[in-house]
This record gives C-alpha cells, structure tokens and sequence, in this order.
C-alpha cells in the first residue's frame, strides 16, 4: 500500500491555500458580535489584518494570561474586546475563589487554580541573614539552604546561577504607618485652647509667658512624683 499511494507532503493542495488566504469568508453584517466559537485569524497574528471589527474571525491580543471566567460560562459580552482569554487553557485558568479563600475546594473536578498559600509568602530577610526571633511565629517563610563558603569569603565564580545561596545582608526598610501617626496626633488634646492635634507646649494660641509657666508646672510635678516614690 505505501508503494502505491505517492508521499504528499510537499504538494500544497487549493483548500490549504484557499483557507490559509481566507478566501471566501464573508464580513461580520455589523461589529460587535460574538466570535467565541470562530477560529483565530492568521492575518492578525501577523499584524496584516486590514478588515478590523468586521473581520469574521477572532482577533486575539498575545497580552492575555487569564481565561475569562464569564466566557466559561457563555456570559460574556465582550467579545474580541474582552482583557482576558475566551480559550480553554487549564495552564492560564483564573484563581479558584473557594481555596484562595478558605483554603478548601470540595470539587474534586475543579476547572480552576488552586494556588498554595505558601507560595504567596514572602521568604523572610531575617532568617536568610542567619536568625530570625519570631521562630515559627514568622509571618513569612523559612527555607533552608545551603550557604556558599566562596561568597563568603569574598567572591563567588558563579555568580547568581550559583546552587548555594549568597545571603544579602541589607534588610528592608519596615513601612511606616502613616495611619497609626494620624491616629495618635489627633487624640492629643491641647490643655491651652481645648483643641486636639497637638499639645500644650506647642500651643500656637498660648504666648510665651504661658507656654514656660506649663513647663516649669511639668517640671515640678515630675519632681514631686520622683520624691514621693
């Protein structure tokens, strides 16, 4: 049988060039409409599609990582327009709510991601310097590695594709808490004018006189309660 049926596959038949050229295929009757279950068109792949909205085929940006949860679901109404995947992609599937939530999905055919807590933490600068005092309280993770003695020393050949880790030392500057500040400015009440958000000493209604009589009364009163105990 293979002696008689002759090797094709350098022979381009019209249907493949036909369907590679689109020949035949008809405009949309008005834009808009839902292209879902079309094919993606080779032209605008390759940035030479000049037909536009009224192509009728699917026009797919390379920019979308996520599958659109509405699409699944035959719901949405987007259309080429829409910022996220109408394919079936179990690689590029949005997070699953119920296990990123509570840490539980009891469908065992779940079609979306479930994605491990302990990827999302952060590895702690604290313990990759050597200790950490949180210990297993640490709010972030913990891996052990194995330190490299050449980096240690000085230099490592390697560099970053090193297997060992290079500690760094430097740590994080911690956040401050602009809210926390407001807080505790706005609960201060001033013993001049009554008013909150600062304090008698800095007072901007008191003169002078008034504002080191308050001092000199702070002064003795921390003088008597240092007698008294």
């Amino acid at each position: 049988m293979e002696v008689i049926i002759a090797n094709v596959d350098d022979v381009i038949f019209d249907i493949e060039r036909q369907l590679e050229e689109q020949t035949g295929a008809q405009l949309l009757p008005f834009p808009g409409m839902d292209k879902s279950t079309y094919s993606v068109c080779s032209f605008h792949t390759r940035g030479a599609c000049a037909k536009g909205a009224s192509c009728p085929f699917r026009h797919v940006r390379g920019d979308r990582t996520v599958v659109c949860k509405h699409w699944l679901r035959g719901l949405c109404k987007k259309g080429d327009q829409c910022e996220f995947l109408h394919e079936y992609d179990m690689t590029k599937m949005p997070e699953c709510y119920f296990y990123s939530r509570f840490n539980a999905c009891h469908n065992k055919e779940c079609p979306f991601l479930h994605i491990s807590p302990d990827s999302r933490m952060k590895d702690c600068p604290w313990y990759d310097r050597g200790f950490c005092r949180l210990g297993p309280l640490c709010r972030n993770r913990h891996v052990r590695r194995v330190l490299c003695m050449n980096y240690f020393a000085g230099f490592c050949p390697e560099g970053p594709e090193c297997k060992h880790m290079h500690p760094r030392f430097e740590l994080p500057k911690p956040q401050e808490d602009k809210n926390t500040t407001q807080r505790s400015s706005s609960a201060l009440t001033c013993n001049f004018c009554g008013e909150t958000g600062h304090r008698a000493s800095h007072c901007f209604k008191a003169n002078p006189q008034l504002k080191e009589s308050y001092n000199v009364s702070r002064a003795l009163l921390f003088l008597l309660q240092l007698c008294s105990a």
